[in-house]
């Protein structure tokens, strides 16, 4: 097939992925203000480092040592998993690129459908803020900027379990590693495909103890266009509210970046605070944004926020400001309408915030639950202690 051909086949003209991202606004700015000033971070000053290395305390630290997400069956199967994806070795790139387009938009598309095929939700491309990468790893050893390009990868968190739990019991760990086990996945499939045809490529994903990140993702969220920033501190997606996990794929295959997007999001969060009313740590900012490490933001409390996780013996790590959020709805024809009124209009802002505090959408359904509370103790499983935590 000539070379004409082959991109035409790729360029295609379908939508790609089974969330209509096509409709929503593209800016050329994040809507939330990013200075020169903004500096790496090392990794062993994030939440999990600080908490790792007991800043945030000997109860913080030993629940980060000993208690997660090993303490309840079904995450620790699915970490038995994600620790087994990590230990992949990567393969060597291969010594010619292969006989396809160079063309960046032709690549760009064939490589999105590559992991929309791989079942991924969302797909975006970026290039790659030299101040994304953190400035050390875990270990304390330097990292080097490597990759100018970025390939971004959302898969949505399992909904009707999200709809159940209460957001701070046993379910929190198992939502989050249903998500991360699919994408640890679908990004090494994809490094290796890249690497076979004839780029390098660096796979990002798992929760921070797996070790596989050189970079922070949320910069490459907003900048792939996959959402905005959130009062939570979450990059919020229009169509899976913070109801998602993000990996990503670091890579020197020449892409045509996206561009980040605006559904109107700040004003949104401005006006609603139900994550901030939810969350039982009170870390999320009920006040304005601010300025940190040069970026404008709602701070949150990333010690109150961890030492709640790291010290809950009710559940595994909280979910509430997930579950409470809005946005955080199933995308039916339904929701989907709200969101489109939600995001140009601002009465329809209002009301849809009035109607999400009236449906109490951060309840809990017990008649849903499928799960079972229970917990080890030493090697034991028991029941688990202090019963139903309030909601």
């Amino acid at each position: 097939m000539a070379d004409d051909e082959m991109g035409a086949q790729a360029r295609g003209v379908r939508r790609m992925g089974p969330l209509p991202m096509e409709r929503i606004r593209r800016v050329d700015r994040p809507t939330t203000l990013i200075t020169d000033a903004v500096q790496r971070i090392d990794m062993r000053n994030t939440a999990y480092g600080l908490a790792e290395r007991g800043e945030y305390g000997p109860a913080v630290q030993r629940g980060v040592q000993v208690s997660l997400p090993g303490k309840y069956p079904l995450s620790a199967a699915q970490k038995d998993l994600v620790d087994h994806i990590a230990r992949i070795e990567p393969g060597p790139v291969a010594p010619q690129v292969a006989p396809i387009p160079q063309d960046a938009a032709v690549l760009t598309r064939h490589i999105k459908a590559a992991g929309y095929f791989l079942k991924a939700d969302v797909v975006g491309t970026c290039k790659v803020p030299p101040w994304a990468y953190y400035s050390h790893d875990r270990a304390g050893n330097p990292i080097e900027p490597r990759y100018e390009n970025a390939i971004v990868l959302v898969m949505r968190k399992e909904w009707y379990t999200v709809r159940a739990s209460s957001g701070r019991d046993w379910m929190g760990d198992p939502i989050s590693f249903q998500a991360y086990a699919h994408l640890g996945l679908v990004a090494e499939t994809l490094a290796n495909y890249i690497r076979r045809l004839g780029w390098a490529a660096s796979p990002q994903y798992g929760p921070s103890f797996v070790n596989r990140y050189s970079v922070m993702l949320p910069p490459l969220l907003i900048w792939a266009g996959i959402g905005e920033v959130s009062r939570a501190g979450i990059v919020l997606n229009p169509y899976l509210g913070l109801g998602y996990k993000a990996a990503a794929v670091l890579t020197d295959m020449p892409l045509t970046p996206d561009r980040p997007i605006d559904f109107g999001l700040q004003r949104f969060c401005q006006s609603c605070r139900i994550c901030a009313e939810n969350c039982p740590s009170h870390a999320i900012s009920t006040g304005d944004k601010v300025m940190y490490n040069g970026y404008e933001t709602w701070k949150l409390d990333t010690r109150r926020c961890a030492s709640f996780n790291f010290t809950n013996k009710r559940g595994t790590m909280c979910n509430r400001c997930v579950k409470s959020c809005p946005w955080t709805q199933p995308p039916t024809r339904a929701h989907n309408l709200v969101r489109a009124l939600a995001m140009h209009s601002r009465l329809a802002q209002t009301i849809a915030i009035r109607s999400a505090r009236l449906l109490g959408l951060g309840r809990s359904r017990p008649g849903e639950q499928w799960w079972f509370d229970i917990v080890y103790e030493g090697e034991r499983l028991v029941e688990a202690p202090e019963g139903k935590p309030p909601v």
